[in-house]
């Protein structure tokens, strides 16, 4: 019986997998940059007069010192002057110009979150003015949210795996598995923190980029600092750095000391869920107040120990394969009935941060299935809402079965006194702590005989 729901249990396990990784596959992302509301003068508009001064008005307030407002004629200088920035207005006072198509470019970073906007728009002085040519300067060829998806599998194969392998994995695996079941979750941890790291500075270099503008050499000759300590996004990669250093030492300890392994590598699956709280901080979600933070810190990890929870039962049942029959069904049976006891909390830890985040990001209820963030996070929620009953199924068929079973199976034992089969204890539902007697009495018995 536990043979087949552990097999039912596997394909379940693999199915829900698969689902995960699709679903990872599409980062959400949400949009709350500083955004451009008003301009004056306005977008494509033709004047008669060249204007005093141009105003520019966000939705956030924009860092004083990191503002940058050109405005280009087709043929002439920048007549910008020096920006005056008072929270989230933005003055540039202009210089005199001829008649001509003016493109203003301008770039923002917003207060709150860090995160750099550029934009730029047209108007006319005494001609029809022209769209906006591109934008001089090397981009950088890396997309953010492939490297945000990269960071939230560091998470995953550190943080979620280790922490739900330290909550889930019996004791059993320790005596006769342990060792190479932890060698296993050490390689994954490792190459899990190796990928967070790099990503992290890949993210904070790609975020820093529109900020400073310019070419790739005006970039490399940019002092970071200022970015890295005034802005969200330099403060969490700073944080974050370090607590994948710290997760990194713990591994490494975890490998030169296997008597204390599990304990290490346990601490440092927590400290690893710990830096998704740098990915809240540096996303977008940082800007809409605290409360909007802890949930999409909840969401985060809540979903890295879903997806990090199927890869420690997949490296448990690797490290089962070397048990005894008898052991590895009691191992089988104390997994499934860890999982299911903490799988529900997951899913409404899910379901309860994904929808208030939500209500709280999106303008109204249409943005859920008319943006790609909404979209996203809608199906995540219903993978893990949809997933919690079918994770529940093996150990129900656990529960359901008769403790008993297999001893009505058995003879009865013959004795000499007749009555001791009446005035025997009942037999108690089999478990790691008996199966872990029942091996160590038989060796007993073993050199007993041999002696």
């Amino acid at each position: 019986m536990t043979r087949l729901v552990s097999s039912r249990a596997g394909r379940r396990v693999l199915l829900m997998a698969g689902c995960a990784l699709v679903l990872l596959g599409a980062p959400s992302t949400a949009a709350a940059h500083a955004a451009l509301e008003t301009a004056t003068p306005a977008s494509g508009v033709a004047l008669k007069a060249a204007p005093q001064a141009i105003k520019l008005v966000f939705d956030e307030e924009v860092v004083p010192r990191l503002a940058r407002v050109t405005v280009v004629g087709g043929h002439g200088p920048d007549v910008a002057g020096s920006l005056v920035v008072a929270g989230s207005v933005v003055t540039v006072p202009l210089r005199p110009g001829r008649a001509d198509s003016y493109t203003v470019r301008w770039r923002m970073v917003a207060t709150d979150d860090g995160h750099a906007t550029e934009g730029a728009y047209t108007y006319g002085v005494g001609v029809k003015p022209l769209p906006p040519g591109p934008a001089s300067g090397l981009g950088v060829p890396v997309a953010p949210e492939l490297l945000a998806w990269l960071e939230f599998v560091g998470v995953v194969l550190t943080g979620g795996l280790l922490t739900f392998r330290a909550i889930v994995r019996p004791r059993l695996l320790e005596r006769e598995g342990g060792a190479r079941d932890g060698t296993v979750a050490v390689w994954a941890g490792v190459v899990g923190a190796a990928l967070g790291l790099h990503a992290g500075l890949l993210a904070f270099l790609t975020g820093a980029y529109p900020i400073v503008g310019g070419g790739l050499a005006g970039f490399v000759n940019t002092e970071i600092e200022p970015i890295r300590v005034g802005t969200h996004l330099g403060q969490a990669w700073t944080v974050t750095t370090f607590a994948w250093l710290g997760v990194l030492m713990l591994l490494v300890a975890a490998w030169v000391t296997p008597a204390k392994r599990e304990r290490l590598l346990g601490w440092g699956g927590v400290l690893a869920l710990g830096t998704a709280f740098g990915i809240s901080w540096a996303s977008h979600p940082a800007a809409r107040g605290a409360l909007a933070l802890i949930a999409d810190y909840l969401h985060l990890v809540a979903g890295a120990l879903w997806v990090g929870g199927l890869l420690a039962l997949v490296i448990l049942a690797v490290g089962a394969r070397s048990l005894s029959r008898p052991a590895r069904e009691a191992l089988v049976r104390a997994s499934l009935l860890r999982l299911s006891a903490i799988a529900v909390p997951i899913v409404v830890v899910v379901g309860l941060a994904g929808a208030y985040l939500v209500l709280r990001e999106f303008p109204g209820p249409s943005a859920i299935v008319t943006t790609r963030y909404g979209v996203t996070l809608l199906l995540k929620t219903a993978a893990y809402v949809i997933g919690a009953p079918v994770e529940q199924q093996p150990a129900l068929a656990l529960r359901r079965r008769p403790p008993d079973r297999a001893e009505h199976n058995r003879p009865e034992p013959e004795d000499d006194e007749g009555e001791q089969g009446h005035d025997a204890e009942p037999v108690r539902p089999t478990g790691i702590g008996d199966v872990e007697q029942t091996e160590a009495d038989d060796q007993a018995g073993d050199r007993g005989s041999g002696q």
